[in-house]
């Protein structure tokens, strides 16, 4: 019976079958490798861009997603650990960071302040500073010969779209850089009515 099974044509036929299953696991390989890279380099490409499109989305895979929030984003992963958010439920996270800088000067006319300084009267006066995306409210007081600023009111608002959409990439013809014919390409624009805003996006890859 042994000897049956290491007959040449046995021996040729068990090495037939292990080439098929060589080569399928070989292949299947081939293929997540092929894919690994396609990701990872559009991750980096995405991460290249962040400071002239403000915008970037990456692909993580698990254990990615474990070592972002573990060495860049202690402060999210503190907020998902008070919160009970296992890292294994999330399938997307969303950052974005606005900054607003306004150096417009702006003047109030407190003389009615500085009578009543004059005259020993209490005094308050509401004071307002406001812009578009900023209004600052409080009250300029004079009480029993202290002069104070309070401000009990602060109120910021900015509207932000996300538009994705492709257009050409551009290339050389003859030295003259051009759109024409060029490859297509995803990108992004981002609108804010006030200041400037980052997006960041976080998909967790599902292999």
């Amino acid at each position: 019976m042994i000897l049956n099974l290491l007959k040449i044509e046995n021996l040729k036929i068990y090495a037939i079958i292990s080439a098929v299953v060589f080569g399928i696991w070989f292949y299947k390989d081939y293929q997540y490798q092929k894919k690994e890279n396609i990701r990872q380099t559009k991750n980096i490409s995405q991460i290249r861009m962040m400071d002239s499109l403000k915008y970037a989305s990456q692909s993580y895979t698990k254990k990615e997603l474990q070592e972002y929030l573990e060495y860049s984003r202690k402060d999210l992963k503190k907020f998902l650990e008070d919160n009970k958010i296992r890292t294994n439920r999330i399938e997307k996270i969303i950052t974005q960071k606005l900054e607003y800088l306004d150096k417009e000067t702006r003047r109030t006319d407190l003389s009615p302040i500085l009578k009543a300084i004059k005259e020993n009267k209490n005094i308050s006066i509401p004071v307002k500073d406001s812009t578009k995306c900023l209004v600052v409210e409080g009250w300029v007081k004079f009480e029993n010969d202290s002069l104070k600023l309070e401000l009990d009111s602060r109120k910021f608002k900015n509207k932000s779209d996300v538009v994705s959409y492709w257009e050409r990439k551009k290339w050389k013809f003859l030295g003259i850089k051009t759109r024409l014919f060029g490859k297509k390409q995803a990108t992004v624009i981002i609108r804010d009515e006030c200041g400037k805003s980052e997006t960041f996006i976080i998909q967790k890859n599902k292999k």
